[in-house]
């Protein structure tokens, strides 16, 4: 088991899934049924079942070729999370794209979703599959029970502190698969790197 591994599955999957299951919620309102749901769930599984029955074999392949390009994807994605954050924080609101009408709409944006976690999730699984999986689902489980709770106030959940926080982990692995891969170094230095990006994103965010 991998802490910092599980952590991240969890952050990204809570982040991706939350959204997927407010656009979930607001297309119930509208049909007043239960039909957005089981689209939503149909867009996630379509992408996360084979995240995880093929994703694992990538454990197969050179190692050290393996955390470079997963030191990528999570690089990449935690630059997109820190640029939504700092919109957020500065107050730039992001026109919403999803004026298209139907059902399929819940989805189009449950599967989009579902693969922005799911590449992040596929970086992960060479570190731990178990990790990754036990994260994901703790995520799942997490997002049905706040859904039940909170329903419309499910938007909540993607407040900018979260993508703040989740930029830095991702930031802070892909430093730390960075290093594994080309020096042997111990994860031990994960927290240590976690605390840089924080600050690092701070003033990216301030600027």
């Amino acid at each position: 088991m991998d802490f910092s591994v599980l952590l991240a599955s969890l952050g990204i999957s809570i982040l991706e899934l939350s959204e997927a299951s407010a656009v979930a919620v607001i297309f119930q309102g509208i049909y007043k049924n239960s039909k957005p749901f089981l689209y939503a769930i149909a867009g996630i599984l379509i992408v996360l079942v084979p995240v995880f029955t093929l994703g694992q074999y990538i454990v197969l392949l050179p190692i050290n070729y393996v955390l470079l390009v997963a030191a990528v994807i999570l690089a990449y994605f935690g630059y997109k999370l820190l640029r939504s954050a700092r919109r957020s924080f500065k107050g730039s609101k992001k026109k919403h794209e999803e004026k298209e009408e139907g059902i399929m709409t819940v989805f189009v944006v449950s599967a989009t979703e579902a693969l922005e976690a799911g590449l992040v999730i596929l970086a992960l699984i060479p570190q731990s599959f178990s990790s990754a999986l036990l994260g994901t689902g703790i995520a799942v489980i997490i997002v049905i029970a706040l859904t039940i709770a909170l329903r419309s106030q499910i938007m909540k959940i993607r407040v900018p502190h979260l993508k703040f926080v989740l930029s830095a982990l991702l930031f802070g692995l892909a430093t730390l698969f960075v290093a594994e891969a080309l020096v042997d170094i111990d994860e031990v230095f994960l927290p240590l790197f976690f605390v840089i990006y924080l600050g690092v994103n701070y003033l990216v965010i301030k600027l």
